[in-house]
């Protein structure tokens, strides 16, 4: 079996919002590549924006989900295709209880197991910090609605680069928590999100792949070949 993962769309209920930044036709024509590569395709979280608005709370974030899968009818239908699977991540939290999204995927196939889970339970800011880390968020998009959006894409570029120096490392949070992951589950592979930076470590226990970003026009993704057992990252 061959499974496409990609994450962290970030498609905004605004225009303003919106850090996807990616035509429809366009995207929903790269996702006709890998419907053709790919037996399944997993979406691994924050998928949405849902949480640049003025208030917090789950009906403001379902609002903000309604009018964001709105702005893109046509990818948001295929997304819903049975080729695609769906869990949810930070950003995109409340698809859970609006979409069904679940937190984790586990799909096995020619005897290889992978584990889908986008990745910010293991973030030390967003454990121990969480109100921090939304209050953030809030900022970033009050810079947007502002007209500030370089300067928001600049405090979040700051985050992105300082978590990845301090987390990213084959000995930091993300490969420990997918250490044990692999270990709970009897998992060859552990597939995350949430950082946005793309890359591929070997553990004793098996491998851990973050999928990137398909946010500013990107079309970073994973392909997983069960049979083969092979993990391959691609930048586009």
């Amino acid at each position: 079996m061959r499974i496409a993962a990609l994450s962290d769309f970030h498609i905004g209920a605004r225009g303003y919002m919106d850090e996807f930044r990616h035509r429809e036709s366009v995207f929903l024509a790269f996702l006709d590549q890998l419907e053709r590569s790919h037996d399944r395709i997993v979406l691994v979280g924050d998928i949405y924006q849902t949480e640049h608005a003025l208030l917090p709370g789950r009906r403001v974030a379902a609002a903000q989900l309604a009018r964001a899968r709105a702005r893109m009818p046509a990818l948001c239908e295929r997304l819903r295709g049975p080729q695609y699977h769906y869990i949810h991540g930070n950003h995109d939290a409340v698809a859970g209880p609006e979409l069904g999204a679940p937190e984790t995927l586990e799909i096995s196939a020619d005897g290889y197991r992978v584990l889908f889970i986008h990745g910010h339970q293991f973030d030390p800011v967003f454990q121990r910090a969480r109100a921090a880390a939304q209050a953030a968020t809030w900022f970033t998009g009050r810079l947007r609605r502002a007209g500030l959006r370089p300067l928001a894409q600049w405090f979040e570029g700051r985050d992105v680069a300082i978590k990845h120096r301090r987390f990213g490392h084959v000995d930091g949070p993300y490969a420990r928590a997918a250490r044990a992951l692999l270990r709970e589950h009897t998992a060859d592979l552990v597939v995350m999100g949430h950082t946005h930076v793309p890359h591929l470590h070997r553990l004793p226990e098996g491998q851990v792949v973050n999928t990137g970003s398909c946010a500013r026009g990107r079309r970073t993704h994973v392909t997983i070949d069960t049979a083969a057992r092979s993990v391959e990252i691609h930048r586009a």
